[in-house]
């Protein structure tokens, strides 16, 4: 009695369902952005309306903090995307916190920059309601920037400085142990 072997069927790729899959989500992801672009405007501007109250000191003092932290952070945490101990997957998913915590700043500038209805009664919101919000979290966010850049150059300097004191250290010791080897062969 001989038996042979089973071999099991490959799977016949049926690339029709997974296009109409692929075209579903694409129909999802396409119809939640119009959702959102016609909420997520007027709901932040609300958000950031009753956290001020129509003061404007505390409309700056929400504006700069907004802007600053929510522009220096998500730098920092991208930053630590460029190192290169780190494997792309999770260079994708640090980036994507990263943009993650930006999400105020960037629903602010969707008000701001945004062409929308639902933009233009944000924009209306916040001037009457939040009225130097949106000028401060800019001016802040561009500060944030720019303290990042100068972070990170005096960081880059530091480890250069670092590295070029390692050098420095090791090209004296083969100086000196040249030297040493150098004032014993003539005595031997």
């Amino acid at each position: 009695m001989t038996e042979q072997a089973q071999v099991p069927a490959r799977k016949k790729r049926n690339w029709g369902v997974k296009i109409i899959l692929i075209l579903v989500a694409l129909l999802v992801a396409v119809a939640a952005c119009f959702i959102l672009g016609a909420i997520l405007p007027r709901w932040w501007s609300d958000v950031i309306a009753g956290q001020i109250n129509r003061d404007l000191g505390a409309s700056v003092l929400v504006g700069m903090f907004y802007g600053f932290v929510f522009t220096f952070v998500p730098l920092l945490v991208a930053w630590q995307a460029t190192r290169k101990a780190v494997s792309w997957p999770w260079k994708v998913a640090i980036l994507v916190v990263a943009v993650a915590i930006a999400t105020p700043n960037l629903l602010t500038a969707g008000i701001a920059f945004g062409t929308t209805e639902s933009a233009h009664a944000g924009q209306r919101t916040l001037s009457v309601d939040a009225g130097f919000f949106t000028t401060w979290t800019a001016v802040s966010a561009i500060a944030a920037v720019v303290v990042f850049i100068a972070v990170t150059v005096l960081w880059a300097l530091w480890r250069r400085g670092k590295q070029m004191k390692a050098l420095k250290q090791a090209e004296n010791q083969r100086v000196r142990a040249a030297n040493d080897a150098a004032a014993e062969s003539p005595r031997a």
